[in-house]
């Protein structure tokens, strides 16, 4: 890695991860050094390729692809965050490559900030409620969704923008 603060975007198969690529550019613009991870199941909702072609991102493909032989790594994004990788992380459960990296993350200590992105049903299910307050006390930023009567979606880019700048500026002072 280098001296830039080292940010590592976890892309999960919600429909909201068509919007990843303004969030690796955003990252990008802010200063950080940008590695991005996908889950299994991305490729049923986009082509990976559309991201892996962002100038400056590093795309995370294996345990021992550089800089994970660093730990601990840096902070950990993942966005947009479906029920099922949500409940993951907080059931402790490390199943691929990016839910592995994040309970890594975790257990060093590393900020962890979340971008829920789910249907209505899987976003009130009795699960994801247990599931947020675990996250939530154990210290992860759990960005609100826009929530309607049809979708929880993804918050907006600009959101997560906002909240990825206060936190470099946490990080950084």
């Amino acid at each position: 890695m280098n001296d830039r603060p080292s940010l590592f975007i976890v892309v999960t198969a919600a429909g909201s991860a068509q919007r990843a690529g303004e969030l690796i550019d955003g990252a990008l613009a802010l200063g950080w050094a940008t590695y991005v991870v996908g889950t299994p199941n991305l490729e049923l909702v986009m082509p990976p390729a559309t991201l892996l072609d962002r100038p400056g991102a590093h795309w995370i493909r294996d345990y021992g692809q550089a800089p994970l032989d660093t730990f601990p790594f840096g902070s950990m994004l993942i966005a947009p965050c479906t029920f099922n990788t949500f409940n993951k992380l907080a059931l402790g459960l490390a199943d691929n490559l990016a839910t592995a990296m994040v309970a890594d993350a975790l257990g060093a200590g590393r900020p962890i900030l979340i971008a829920p992105s789910m249907n209505p049903g899987l976003w009130n299910h009795p699960q994801t409620r247990e599931s947020l307050g675990r996250l939530r006390g154990w210290g992860c930023t759990v960005i609100d969704p826009q929530v309607s009567a049809s979708q929880v979606t993804m918050a907006t880019t600009d959101t997560i923008m906002s909240v990825l700048r206060d936190h470099l500026q946490q990080i950084t002072q």
